[in-house]
């Protein structure tokens, strides 16, 4: 339903532009639009499938465990192949440990480079992250246990050793996936508004004689002086006191998402009522006084 009310959004709004597209344009963006919601779908099923197979293989290795759990209580009692079997599963559990750590390492690589890349996904790979962390130490302890029983297994060693050895990295991992996440997530939510006369304006390049700026790329226009503008969490900001008794907003924004209302000291406040709907055509918001 999303993916219909996106397109059919998108189709309205360039349906609406003065010089409106031919109908033919406007299916080639209708299909392009298409086109790029199957490959986000496709990119986030593999992620799941990734997911769901890494799920399954710490099950399995659980399995496996108690198994040599089992069989480590059996050689006591003398029984038949109980150490052959042990050493089966301590080798299915090594393989599935280095599968499992592979396959984590392909989902970071899928979401660092997916257009789903999301807080939530990498949240899903934290916690596989620590989920492996948790079953290098359960094998820590077996390999304990098992050495008490004067069963020493080559394999369950160099397994432990391996995890052991990988924990700073990827924890440093983590921690640096975390910190992009977090950048990015700054950076979808930051704008810039300037509030000055017209002068002001025109003196800082804000303002020329043919109108505004670019607005895409005013932080990339040398002539603009970006220490002008404030940065703001659209997020978290509500209203922008402008400090003045008479304002103009020459930027633009939908009518019903914001309202200009005067103080008791007869001062100007812009207030958003709504803030993705006030920012959803520029970031920037510039305000003649």
């Amino acid at each position: 339903m999303k993916k219909v009310v996106f397109i059919l959004s998108v189709a309205a709004i360039m349906a609406s532009c003065s010089n409106g597209p031919s109908k033919k344009e406007l299916s080639m963006a209708v299909d392009s639009l298409k086109v790029e919601i199957a490959e986000r779908d496709n990119e986030l099923n593999e992620v799941m499938d990734l997911f769901n197979s890494v799920s399954e293989g710490f099950s399995q290795i659980n399995e496996a465990e108690n198994r040599v759990t089992i069989n480590s209580n059996s050689l006591e009692s003398g029984a038949k192949n109980a150490k052959q079997q042990i050493i089966n599963d301590i080798e299915f559990i090594q393989n599935k440990m280095k599968e499992n750590k592979e396959q984590i390492a392909q989902l970071e690589e899928k979401l660092k480079n997916s257009k789903n890349n999301s807080a939530k996904l990498q949240k899903l790979v934290v916690n596989l992250k620590s989920e492996l962390e948790t079953k290098g130490k359960e094998l820590a302890a077996l390999n304990e246990e098992l050495s008490n029983k004067n069963i020493r297994i080559k394999e369950l060693d160099e397994t432990v050793a391996s995890l052991n050895a990988s924990n700073e990295e990827l924890t440093a991992k983590n921690n640096a996936n975390e910190k992009r996440v977090n950048a990015q997530d700054i950076e979808l939510n930051t704008a810039w508004y300037a509030v000055g006369s017209k002068k002001e304006l025109k003196e800082n390049n804000i303002l020329t004689n043919t109108g505004l700026f670019k607005k895409g790329d005013v932080m990339e226009d040398v002539n603009v002086n970006r220490e002008f503008f404030t940065q703001i969490d659209i997020r978290n900001t509500k209203e922008i006191a402008l400090g003045t008794e008479d304002a103009k907003i020459l930027t633009t924004h939908p009518e019903g998402s914001y309202s200009i209302e005067k103080g008791e000291d007869k001062k100007l406040t812009l207030r958003i009522n709504d803030a993705k709907s006030f920012w959803s055509v520029t970031r920037y918001l510039v305000v003649k006084s």
